[in-house]
C-alpha cells in the first residue's frame, strides 16, 4: 500500500505541474483531440518486480534498479462515442541493470468520459502492439521460471495501461501514470513466457 500512496503522490505532482504549465503557456482553443489531431508524451519510470496481473490487482510492488525514459508521438485515428482510438509510436532508452534502446508501435483505445470530469478531466487507456529492443533485455529472462533457462527475445509484444488527468477547460497539458509492459504473451512471441513491467509517470501535450 505504501507504493500505491507514493504513486498517487507522484501523479498529483505531475498533474499540478501540467496545470501550471497549461495556465502559463496555453493560448489555443479548447482541446478536443478529434480524429486527425496529434499529441506527444514524455514519460519515465522504474522496473517493477511483480507480474502484470499482480501489479494491477494488488496495487503494490517492489522495484528493480532498471529505468527507462520514453518519447511517444501519437495520432488520433477515430472516435466512437466516448472512446478515442489512437496510433502511437515510442522511442525508449533504458539504463541501470540494462542499457539498450526499445522501439514500439501500438494501437490504443481510450475511454474519455467520467462523472468527475468537471473537477479533473480523466481518461483511461489500454493499448497493444509490437516491441523491438536493440538487445535482449537483461531483466526479462524471468521466463526461466517456466522454460528452464531460456532467455527473452528482442522482438516481443507490448501492452500499456494508463490513467490520464488534466485540469478541465482549455489546458493542452496533461499528466499520466502508465504501466509499460513487454512480454512474450504467454509464448506467442518466440515461446517467451516472461517479460518486464515499468511503472512510469509522464506529461502529454495536445496540439
Amino acid at each position: 500500500m505504501n507504493s500505491l500512496i507514493k504513486t498517487a503522490r507522484h501523479f498529483g505532482l505531475t498533474l499540478a505541474l501540467c496545470a501550471t504549465m497549461g495556465t502559463g503557456l496555453v493560448v489555443s482553443a479548447p482541446v478536443h483531440a478529434e480524429p486527425g489531431s496529434f499529441h506527444v508524451s514524455g514519460y519515465a519510470g522504474r522496473a517493477a518486480e511483480d507480474r502484470l496481473l499482480e501489479i494491477v490487482t494488488r496495487y503494490n510492488t517492489g522495484f528493480v534498479d532498471s529505468y527507462l525514459a520514453a518519447i511517444a508521438p501519437a495520432w488520433v485515428h477515430a472516435r466512437t462515442g466516448p472512446v478515442r482510438w489512437e496510433v502511437e509510436g515510442q522511442v525508449v532508452r533504458h539504463w541501470g541493470e540494462q542499457h539498450h534502446w526499445e522501439f514500439n508501435g501500438l494501437y490504443v483505445a481510450r475511454w474519455t468520459e467520467f462523472p468527475w470530469d468537471s473537477y479533473i478531466d480523466t481518461s483511461f487507456a489500454i493499448g497493444g502492439g509490437l516491441s523491438w529492443a536493440t538487445e535482449v533485455p537483461r531483466i526479462e529472462p524471468r521466463a526461466k521460471e517456466f522454460n528452464g533457462g531460456e532467455e527473452s527475445d528482442q522482438f516481443l509484444g507490448y501492452l500499456l495501461v494508463e490513467i490520464e488527468g488534466r485540469p478541465p477547460g482549455d489546458s493542452n497539458w496533461s499528466g499520466f501514470i502508465r504501466l509499460h509492459h513487454r512480454s512474450g504473451a504467454s509464448g506467442l512471441f518466440s515461446d517467451v513466457r516472461g517479460g518486464s513491467n515499468f511503472i512510469t509517470f509522464g506529461a502529454r501535450y495536445y496540439f
